[in-house]
């Protein structure tokens, strides 16, 4: 009878808890998979791009394939591996991606200059901000489950 007994006075805290941690990695994995979506969809822009002009632009036209595959294979590891550091790089990607566009509409890159107006210009910035923001999102949430799940 003494378990039952402990089994009754404990507390109910463990419930609520475990509700908190179930939202939370709900709340950590939605982020995750909307960032990579936002990753792959920040490569493929670069692979319509390729195939529309930039592959007649030599340097830039390689540039934008290896941006292509770097965007599809950091997705996938955003989807398929847990943690905070993938979220992280998902957000320096396309960090990187914004900044090199900025860089070419500023300075030039590889002797081609961009113009900052135009559809995709402003299609594609919109899409590596979103990216950035929810990858940092995700990662912070990853990063607050991983240490909550260490405490246990």
């Amino acid at each position: 009878m003494a378990l039952r007994s402990e089994q009754r006075t404990r507390p109910r805290t463990d419930v609520r808890q475990t509700h908190e941690t179930v939202r939370h990695g709900w709340a950590a994995r939605a982020a995750g998979i909307l960032g990579a979506v936002l990753v792959v969809a920040t490569g493929a822009i670069h692979l319509y791009l390729y195939n529309d002009y930039f592959s007649a632009v030599p340097t830039i036209g390689r540039l934008f394939l290896a941006n292509f595959v770097a965007g599809v294979t950091l997705g996938a590891l955003l989807l398929m591996r847990r943690g905070w550091i993938w979220p992280l790089l998902g957000a320096g990607y396309c960090a990187t991606t914004l900044g090199a566009f900025l860089v070419s509409v500023h300075w030039g890159l590889f002797g081609y200059q961009e113009t900052l107006r135009g559809a995709w210009q402003e299609w594609a910035a919109a899409v590596e901000v979103g990216g950035i923001l929810v990858c940092v999102i995700a990662a912070v949430l990853a990063g607050r489950g991983d240490r909550r799940h260490t405490m246990i």
